[in-house]
């Protein structure tokens, strides 16, 4: 894993901790804002990434993006050497994008849609199925609190076929 040497070199303002979040959300909400939440490693960022957290930003006034942690990431990861980078620089680098509004690095999506209660909780077309166990927690924690799941009908890349591809065709 590339380890973060000079933290400040990663910082960003838009990388909140939850009670930070949380304040900044709670006035956007009394304003009438949409919340929209997107979880995800988005371990190598690339245009997959970035088309569906475009076409989510168009589902929402506010979009939080939150990261697995490095721990999360370690447990459910099958391949030797992901993620890439660590949870800091991977926030860092969708704090980035002009979509993202705000970020937070997190290890249980059903635990931060409690906690963000967002009006819309944005995944990929891949995840458009129910019988993924985890997909449908996800889903009856986000209307547990009035919210709706919404799905983006943007090209799926995935970065395990694009590290894959690296491996297997560049030689």
């Amino acid at each position: 894993m590339v380890v973060v040497v000079d933290k400040n070199a990663y910082f960003s303002e838009n990388v909140l901790t939850e009670k930070d979040l949380l304040k900044k959300l709670n006035a956007f909400k009394k304003q009438g804002k949409k919340i929209g939440l997107c979880t995800g490693s988005f371990d190598l960022l690339h245009p997959g990434h970035i088309i569906h957290l475009l076409a989510a930003k168009k589902e929402c006034d506010i979009l939080v993006v939150s990261v697995a942690s490095d721990e999360y990431n370690a447990g459910s990861r099958k391949q030797r050497g992901r993620p890439i980078f660590t949870h800091d620089i991977r926030a860092f680098t969708i704090s980035q994008l002009k979509a993202v509004d705000f970020v937070l690095i997190n290890e249980n999506s059903q635990q931060i849609i409690h906690l963000l209660k967002p009006d819309v909780y944005i995944k990929g077309i891949d995840y458009n199925t129910l019988s993924d166990p985890v997909l449908r927690l996800e889903k009856e924690a986000v209307e547990s609190h009035g919210g709706k799941i919404i799905f983006t009908s943007t090209e799926k890349l995935a970065t395990t076929e694009i590290i894959r591809y690296i491996k297997e065709e560049i030689q």
